[in-house]
């Protein structure tokens, strides 16, 4: 993509989802179901503004801004408010996060008659997108127990999520292949990179909240804050990228010390970088909604339909089941599951690396079938999620605006 051209999608972007966002405001739904549908408009298969490779080609977008979504979560992983929810939250994460996996792993496997396939698809559905909720919570200020529950269960679910795929990966392409050597090691081995991915992830998140918290006070000036703050973030992508480590819990851990190491700090910090980053999230969303593809719709859309709906149910009833066994209150209990449609960067990037792999097996029919269905039904719960989202906040008790 030449300069002028990723200049002119780039500021079309923002136009269009002004535009959109205004519309989606007067149908009281939420703002970043906007930004997508003006993204669906800049897209191949509407417009044609930009094409499938140039998307590919902004990445970095999705990066960065998956980089300060995990921030954004830590920041709000207050440990003495979460030790008040502790069992609540651990067992709900546990039961929703493999609630997804085992309903979309069996649907899956039996629709698709693919063991294999059930295992990818399932470790695929267990990661929940917090880019669209956290919007829609900042949108409507929502505050409270519920939501507290609801950002620490998008924060930690992801490591879950990232657990179950490098240990399903390796192991379904042993199955496909048909590989009966070596298993035990390769799935071993997958053991043992994902916890040294969450190992070093957690140990260089807390090493820069601590930098941070060491230097950030010597800066009075709040643009030497911004710039040295959204330093951090960027070279914490690079890091990430490099060693091939997740954004959102590596920064999601710097979040979490400096909001509970330095209160104070904390809140200056995501103060500043609250004034920076709105570009970058409306790019995010928009370019999400440049993956529509029609064809890849109407091609999977059984298949598509049947993973959302399995993969909301077995969300929605590991909350409620693990809520139970918790005892947590019935608000929780009824409604966080819906708040847990949204599926955006984390399941992509996954499905990358799974289509990576795959095609490095020469199982390209696979490749293309995961990515075509994880960005479909990416696009249609990034549409929805953030509905459902609104009505779960609302029914909650928890907003603080009158829409």
């Amino acid at each position: 993509m030449t300069t002028e051209y990723l200049l002119f999608f780039m500021g079309s972007a923002i136009v269009l989802a002004l535009i959109f966002s205004q519309a989606a405001t007067l149908l009281r739904i939420p703002m970043i179901v906007g930004y997508i549908f003006a993204g669906a408009l800049l897209g191949p298969d509407i417009l044609g503004i930009i094409s499938r490779q140039q998307i590919a080609s902004l990445d970095i977008v999705n990066t960065v801004v998956l980089s300060l979504i995990g921030f954004g979560v830590g920041g709000e992983l207050r440990l003495g408010e979460i030790k008040k929810l502790g069992k609540t939250i651990v067992t709900i994460v546990l039961f929703e996060a493999f609630g997804a996996f085992l309903l979309v792993g069996t649907v899956s496997a039996i629709f698709l008659k693919s063991v294999p396939l059930g295992l990818i698809y399932g470790s695929l559905a267990s990661a929940t997108a917090p880019a669209g909720t956290v919007e829609v919570i900042k949108q409507y200020k929502a505050k409270g127990k519920f939501t507290t529950t609801l950002y620490a269960v998008m924060g930690l679910d992801d490591i879950i999520s990232l657990l179950l795929f490098t240990i399903s990966l390796p192991l379904a392409i042993i199955l496909l292949v048909g590989d009966t050597g070596g298993e035990s090691v390769t799935i071993l081995s997958a053991l043992g990179t994902a916890g040294l991915e969450i190992f070093l992830s957690i140990g260089i998140g807390i090493v820069v909240a601590l930098l941070v918290i060491w230097i950030a006070p010597k800066l009075h000036d709040r643009v030497n804050l911004m710039l040295f703050a959204l330093a951090m973030i960027l070279i914490n992508c690079s890091i990430a990228e490099y060693y091939h480590l997740s954004p959102i819990l590596l920064n999601m851990t710097f979040g979490i010390v400096l909001v509970n190491r330095s209160k104070l700090m904390a809140k200056k910090v995501f103060n500043v970088l609250g004034e920076w980053s709105p570009p970058m999230y409306v790019w995010f969303f928009v370019i999400i909604g440049t993956r529509l593809n029609v064809s890849m719709i109407s091609k999977y859309a059984l298949f598509v339909v049947l993973y959302i709906v399995a993969r909301t149910a077995g969300k929605s009833l590991g909350v409620f089941l693990g809520g139970t066994i918790s005892h947590a209150q019935t608000t929780i209990k009824k409604y966080l599951g819906l708040a847990l449609m949204s599926q955006a960067g984390v399941a992509v990037g996954l499905a990358l690396a799974a289509a990576k792999a795959l095609e490095a097996k020469h199982l390209h029919e696979y490749a293309v079938q995961i990515m075509s269905t994880i960005t479909a039904t990416t696009f249609i719960v990034m549409v929805i999620g953030p509905i459902f989202a609104k009505i779960a906040l609302f029914k909650s008790g928890e907003t603080n605006s009158l829409d």
